[in-house]
């Protein structure tokens, strides 16, 4: 294993079942008492092979767990399907995003053939190496599929899976499913097909139904068709106010049919992905409560998105807040070799910037085309809704932070679905010497930002959590904490405790592990009674 550079981040690591204390510098604010989870790929080589794709690698999730101003690091595996199977034949045999598998020596052309076209069972892609989404007083670990593991919080252990499409018809899904104050969640899927079409969903609190399982009263709210059905959309996340679900129809689509013949040309689900930069971006609402499409067409120019932050409504209009991509082909960015080598930090059209989107919700009958919509809204100055001769709405996004950042946070408990000030990110594309940020901090409001800087070139800030402080008044009153990767030997990985208002270091917690993995997304629960 390579002891510098990117790399590192990018082979297998190990289990870590007995909690390691962790040392500790600095102090720790006394309502830090709770449990961090943080879910992504962990396990990059099976045997001989090895994945290609960032997406790809087995779930390894890690637990951060606060007591007493001390905390603890364990990490383990999700004992998936795709785990055991895959670990078992000690190579790769399971389909992943980005890495083809090995043809099974057993299956023939035309036995692929026929199982394709004879609706064999389709494949179960269950490495749910994304995220976590609570369900009641479950957590599960969930990927851009149906198919999740519930997960004990304090030992890791995967326990049931669960699989929400025998709930309601749907190929994919996104895996940053939202969640209300009622503890209702909120998901939009795809069904591919000559029908394609984009399904919006809701699972209700089991903990409101007697004898109830977590994810029994899932259904379908509606649903949208694809703008082309042999080209849907591919989405990562979306936005949700209080009445209405808001999704991008953005210009990278999976081509249909090559989708269909993959299993017979070996193809990955990455290859059926193409970037159309020809094609503008459809806005899609749908209302939340009674099911149906807000019937106004909204276009913008090509972008892609994997991360929303909040979304609220305002004087008849939506403001939807997100990391903007230029362009993001297929994602070819994050393929592993362009990962290990630090080629991924070199392509500036990947950037995401934190930008805001207003969105009216009805035309005036006297608004003539050209007329800006947003025009008699002095808060939305700087934003437009241009309706055009055929009645549709050209939307323009403003750029909120000119300093590039991704996962976006907020203060959820207080503001989620209203309007609120701050989102918290971190900066994890782009190169340290131009942009050395670490942690940003973005005022909505002003348009102004503050930010830890990274110490030095070798460390990689990840996913800031926000925890309130129970007895704050203001958005910010609470404290971040930040992974930090390290892709030097000489440099252990470490915590940072960070106070929500001024971004100052209060304290960091050094791991005793020589790295951790660069993960994608975490969730932080309280212990009981905090």
């Amino acid at each position: 294993m390579d002891s510098e550079g990117f790399s590192r981040l990018f082979h297998n690591f190990e289990n870590v079942l007995e909690p390691k204390e962790c040392r500790l510098i600095g102090t720790v604010p006394s309502y830090l008492k709770g449990t961090m989870l943080r879910n992504g790929p962990g396990m990059f080589e099976i045997g001989k092979d090895k994945y290609k794709h960032w997406f790809d690698g087995l779930g390894y999730m890690q637990r951060y767990h606060f007591e007493d101003g001390k905390m603890f690091y364990s990490a383990r595996y999700l004992e998936s399907e795709a785990y055991d199977i895959n670990v078992q034949a000690q190579r790769i045999v399971t389909s992943s995003f980005g890495t083809a598998t090995f043809p099974d020596p057993c299956k023939t052309l035309f036995s692929k053939y026929f199982s394709t076209f004879m609706h064999e069972a389709p494949e179960k892609h269950d490495n749910a190496n994304v995220a976590f989404t609570p369900v009641g007083d479950a957590l599960y670990a969930c990927t851009e599929t149906p198919y999740m593991y519930r997960i004990d919080l304090d030992t890791l252990k995967s326990l049931e899976p669960a699989d929400f499409s025998q709930y309601v018809a749907l190929h994919s899904c996104t895996a940053h499913q939202l969640y209300d104050e009622n503890g209702d969640v909120y998901n939009i899927g795809s069904r591919f097909g000559p029908d394609s079409a984009h399904v919006f969903t809701v699972t209700r609190n089991p903990k409101n139904f007697k004898g109830a399982s977590d994810w029994e009263h899932t259904s379908k709210i509606g649903e949208i068709k694809a703008t082309d059905p042999l080209y849907p959309t591919y989405m990562h996340s979306f936005g949700m106010s209080e009445n209405y679900l808001i999704m991008f129809e953005s210009p990278v689509r999976i081509n249909i049919q090559k989708f269909i013949l993959r299993n017979i040309i070996n193809a990955t689900y990455r290859d059926c992905l193409d970037w159309h930069g020809d094609k503008d971006v459809s806005v899609f609402i749908l209302n939340k409560k009674t099911g149906e499409h807000v019937p106004l067409r909204f276009k913008m120019d090509p972008f892609f998105t994997f991360h929303h932050a909040n979304t609220f409504e305002k004087d008849g209009c939506l403001v939807v807040d997100y990391c903007r991509i230029e362009n993001a082909g297929n994602f070819n960015t994050l393929c592993i070799d362009n990962m290990r080598t630090g080629e991924f930090q070199n392509d500036t059209i990947f950037l995401p910037y934190l930008t805001r989107l207003v969105i009216p919700l009805a035309v005036p009958a006297s608004a003539k085309p050209e007329d800006n919509l947003l025009g008699s809204f002095p808060w939305a100055k700087g934003y437009s809704a241009i309706l055009q001769k055929d009645g549709s709405i050209k939307l323009t996004e403003k750029r909120v932070c000119d300093t590039s950042m991704e996962f976006p946070r907020y203060h959820w408990e207080k503001i989620n679905m209203k309007e609120y000030k701050y989102v918290f990110g971190s900066t994890v594309f782009g190169k340290e010497s131009e942009n050395p940020a670490g942690v940003v901090k973005a005022d909505m409001v002003t348009g102004k930002h503050l930010i830890w800087n990274r110490e030095n070139a070798h460390q990689i800030c990840g996913e800031p959590i926000f925890v309130p402080d129970p007895n704050g008044v203001e958005e910010d009153d609470g404290c971040l904490i930040v992974p930090i990767m390290t892709i030097s030997e000489k440099q252990p990985p470490f915590v940072l405790i960070l106070d929500a208002k001024t971004l100052k270091e209060t304290a960091r917690f050094e791991i005793p592990e020589d790295r951790i993995p660069l993960g994608f997304h975490a969730f932080y629960q309280n212990r009981p009674g905090i």
